[in-house]
């Protein structure tokens, strides 16, 4: 949640918390480019960042990335929810693209491919209630919360 302040003397204040659109968006990013590819952990940030910007650029008219940014009371974007998870090569990030493709309601996603080395990163959903095949496709890839 982010807060705000008057000036730069005054405490900070905190705003009612804004109400719950129960979407939330998914980045899924590669161990193996810290492990194997010893990747500093800032550019492997960057890359989530890149492929989360993408993914609500690119489906910007998607009625869900609407209603993630704007919100159930007009202040989505102080109640995005975001979670970052890992999977553990660039085989099982392309899988993964593969399977959410495959999905019989696929969800929108964003493959960041870093340029001009033309390698997969981050992958970032289209905000979302998780549904089961979704789940399913993580599961089956191996894909876990980034730790």
């Amino acid at each position: 949640m982010s807060t705000f302040t008057a000036d730069a003397n005054t405490d900070v204040a905190e705003e009612s918390l804004p109400k719950p659109t129960g979407l939330v968006m998914q980045i899924i990013v590669r161990r193996d480019l810290l492990t194997e590819h010893n990747w500093p952990v800032g550019p492997l940030l960057a890359q989530s960042a890149h492929a989360a910007t993408a993914v609500l650029h690119r489906f910007r008219d998607h009625p869900d990335v609407e209603r993630y940014l704007k919100g159930e009371d007009g202040r989505g974007w102080e109640g995005m929810r975001k979670v970052v998870l890992e999977v553990q090569d660039e085989a099982a990030l392309k899988s993964l693209a593969s399977k959410i493709d495959d999905m019989a309601n696929p969800v929108g996603y964003h493959l960041w491919i870093e340029h001009p080395e033309n390698i997969p990163t981050a992958l970032a959903l289209v905000p979302n209630k998780r549904p089961k095949g979704l789940k399913r496709a993580f599961d089956e890839v191996g894909c876990e919360l980034f730790k």
